[in-house]
């Protein structure tokens, strides 16, 4: 087994992913947040550490190291100073580790935004961190789609090769490119009565109203002029299209995504089918965490899809 540490680890995507192929042992994870490491352990298992990351020290040996740091200190005014923001400490301990751990590789995935900010300073002050760190950079911007996840879902993927090692790592190719996966097999499928993430949401009058007004793949720009508020149109009560990929799933308490064809909001479990969970997947804390958890997570399947191209990889180096 290729083991496994996973840092910023949530309620457990990513590394769901790489379980899924059999291949990996998560020999350690960690994250901060308290509940997201209850539903951890509930479904993947008791490995996880829940401490702030700079007190993680003395770790054990491990041939990957996965993870997405929050990057949010890095100002587009200014990059350089800004890599001393003390909210980019996170990026710093994630740095920290893989010096101290020097695995083999690394994956490091973040927001699509990263590539951008300060013109494309920031990304380069990153990477060069990184590189700093002993490795060879492979990057790349994928869209959860293209691998058969219905969402539509940007994510940088950052991967480290350790300088030592004489091989060129490749993205995986598209499975989905032009053959997106609808929403509609997901959501028509009958969910159990007592899944404990699948409470629906009561709704006021004025949204029943709204929704009314609402198509498939509309949202509150479709409503009257006197039922709208000032939200941005385009993204306030989306209801989802049962026919297309969803957008992309983020933390808004479910609020910004509605049923394509019933007046109510999306639940929990259905957040977590569009991001490739099972239904036996158990989400701890407040509706509102639970959401924070879904919203936060690597689709399972593009996790599933890059754990697939590090194995063949890994196997290829180990062979040489």
């Amino acid at each position: 087994m290729i083991k496994i540490i996973s840092l910023f680890s949530g309620s457990g995507g990513l590394d769901l992913g790489f379980l899924q192929t059999g291949k990996f042992k998560v020999i350690l994870a960690n994250d901060f947040n308290k509940l997201a490491c209850e539903s951890y352990k509930k479904n993947i298992g008791e490995h996880i550490v829940h401490e702030d990351i700079s007190n993680l020290k003395n770790l054990p040996k491990a041939d990957i190291i996965i993870g997405g740091p929050p990057c949010q200190g890095f100002s587009t005014a200014n990059p350089k100073r800004s890599f001393d923001d003390p909210r980019n400490q996170l990026f710093k301990e994630y740095a920290r580790i893989i010096k101290e751990v020097k695995p083999k590789m690394f994956l490091m995935e973040n927001v699509s935004g990263m590539m951008t900010m300060g013109k494309g300073k920031v990304f380069d002050l990153i990477k060069k961190e990184l590189i700093n760190c002993g490795y060879k950079l492979y990057d790349k911007l994928l869209n959860a789609k293209d691998y058969g996840v219905p969402q539509s879902r940007r994510r940088v993927i950052i991967i480290g090769v350790r300088n030592d090692i004489n091989e060129d790592y490749s993205f995986p190719k598209y499975t989905h490119e032009n053959n997106h996966i609808t929403i509609n097999h997901l959501l028509s499928k009958k969910i159990k009565n007592d899944d404990p993430n699948h409470k629906i949401s009561n709704l006021t009058e004025l949204n029943l109203e709204r929704l009314n007004h609402i198509p498939e793949g509309g949202s509150m720009k479709d409503c009257p002029k006197e039922l709208q508020n000032n939200s941005d149109l385009n993204r306030a009560m989306r209801r989802l299209n049962s026919n297309k990929i969803s957008p992309t799933i983020v933390h808004n308490n479910c609020d910004h995504y509605y049923h394509p064809t019933e007046n109510r909001r999306i639940t929990i479990r259905e957040m977590a089918r569009i991001q490739g969970y099972p239904d036996n997947y158990i989400f701890c804390g407040s509706k509102s965490e639970q959401s924070r958890q879904v919203g936060n997570s690597v689709p399972i399947r593009l996790g599933n899809v890059l754990a697939k191209s590090i194995y063949l990889f890994m196997e290829k180096i180990v062979n040489k």
